[in-house]
């Protein structure tokens, strides 16, 4: 008797909703508005030893800290660089003799928390942790609402929620029922990346106000009125003449009186430009591992080779731990809710190098048949049919070359008198 095919059913259980007595600990969470000032080297000594504290740690200075230096647009484009290649790529999830089971596959990664889940797991290692509520929602469109707890009120060191950044004392996540369920925790190392960059961005900010500074005088020197008068109301004329004068070059003085332009060092602003660009190159190596695209100075096609292998090696190992994450984490929670089938595990589909496979297609089709569909599976190439050729096609293993050969045996012919070069046989004078 033929068995029949096993659907795979993605309703959680109600009932592990229902049990849920406490409200959501984002929705308890006291929000205040950041401090938004400009920030320097001590803020970020204050805000280090305030989390790295025995007892009584506090991160929000230190996540505020982080957010701030997240304006920086290289920083930014950086951390998206480093995201989007993991974002991107295809996973899968295996049963347990290997095979794909392609509709599991399908309804997680169409599922709008899959990317949220893979976001956070790389923002811990950024910004040091990642704490995220899961709730089902079987009614909705969405079946599963996700929601990642403002690391501002966390303390991981002890695995405390604070409902106001001011408290001593919060909710212990790990000790609820719903931790490793609902509530899911992810891991960096030390204090996050960021940690690292902030001296870097704090750098590049100063020497950019340093720079427009000195445009601002560099571009319009100072004017100096030399009087001897001692008349105030003529004194305050003249300094509200010097204030508008960028707006209209134009005043009137006495004639013992003298209008000046004080002459300043004429200079580009090399000191600040190589400031900028030793902080940003250190922002692509600790973001990326190397400088991608940028030094236009130095660059190079090899060097740029180079440096993508680099970054390449930074993707992988993202990979590798979203994967971890993932089989450890998120699908045990998954399962217990009923998203996932019990016995799948989490894995990225390989990577085809298609350039190197399309030349090595090539060499081959000289020699053996290429299936058409394939090719146009593989490669997206419509293959209407073989083509007509005149001749043989040359065998690429034969190193001889024909028009070598060609002029050897024109060489060997005889010249016949008509010919215009010499010869021991012709005299021009004849």
């Amino acid at each position: 008797m033929a068995k029949k095919k096993r659907h795979h059913t993605y309703q959680p259980q109600r009932q592990l909703a229902a049990q849920r007595q406490h409200r959501f600990i984002q929705a308890v969470l006291k929000s205040r508005a950041p401090i938004i000032h400009r920030k320097d080297i001590s803020d970020w000594q204050n805000a280090k030893q305030s989390a790295l504290r025995v007892e009584g740690a506090r991160y929000h200075y230190l996540q505020e800290l982080y957010d701030y230096i997240m304006d920086d647009a290289h920083l930014t484009s950086q951390v998206l660089l480093r995201k989007s290649k993991v974002l991107r790529s295809e996973f899968a999830l295996l049963r347990e003799g290997g095979d794909i089971d392609e509709e599991a596959s399908d309804r997680f990664a169409n599922m709008p928390a899959t990317r949220a889940l893979v976001n956070a797991i790389i923002d811990a290692k950024l910004y040091g942790y990642s704490v995220v509520e899961l709730n089902p929602q079987p009614d909705q469109p969405d079946p599963l609402a996700l929601s990642v707890i403002d690391r501002r009120h966390i303390n991981p060191k002890e695995g405390i929620v604070l409902i106001d950044t001011s408290d001593t004392n919060g909710i212990e996540y790990r000790k609820l029922r719903e931790y490793g369920t609902f509530i899911l925790e992810f891991r960096g190392e030390g204090l996050g990346l960021l940690d690292k960059a902030v001296p870097h961005v704090l750098f590049k900010r100063f020497a950019q106000s340093c720079w427009s500074e000195f445009c601002e005088v560099c571009g319009m020197p100072p004017r100096v009125i030399k009087t001897n008068t001692q008349d105030p109301e003529l004194r305050n004329q003249y300094l509200t003449m010097l204030s508008n004068y960028g707006t209209g070059a134009n005043g009137i003085i006495d004639t013992d009186d003298e209008l000046e332009f004080v002459a300043t060092n004429a200079s580009n602003g090399e000191a600040y430009e190589n400031l900028i660009r030793v902080c940003s190159n250190e922002l692509s190596l600790l973001i990326n591992g190397a400088v991608i695209g940028q030094d236009t100075r130095y660059g190079s096609n090899s060097k740029e080779q180079t440096s993508t292998d680099l970054n390449d090696e930074i993707v992988n190992a993202d990979l590798y731990d979203v994967e971890v994450a993932m089989n450890t984490i998120v699908l045990p929670a998954l399962m217990e809710l009923g998203f996932v089938p019990q016995g799948l595990r989490f894995r990225f589909r390989e990577q085809e190098d298609t350039t190197q496979l399309f030349n090595q297609t090539i060499q081959a089709a000289q020699y053996f048949d290429i299936d058409p569909n394939w090719v146009k599976e593989k490669f997206g190439i419509e293959v209407l049919g073989p083509r007509q050729m005149g001749g043989l096609l040359p065998d690429p293993s034969d190193n001889s070359d024909n028009s070598d050969n060609s002029d050897k045996e024109d060489k060997k012919r005889p010249q016949s008198k008509e010919d215009n070069s010499y010869s021991p046989d012709f005299d021009p004078f004849v």
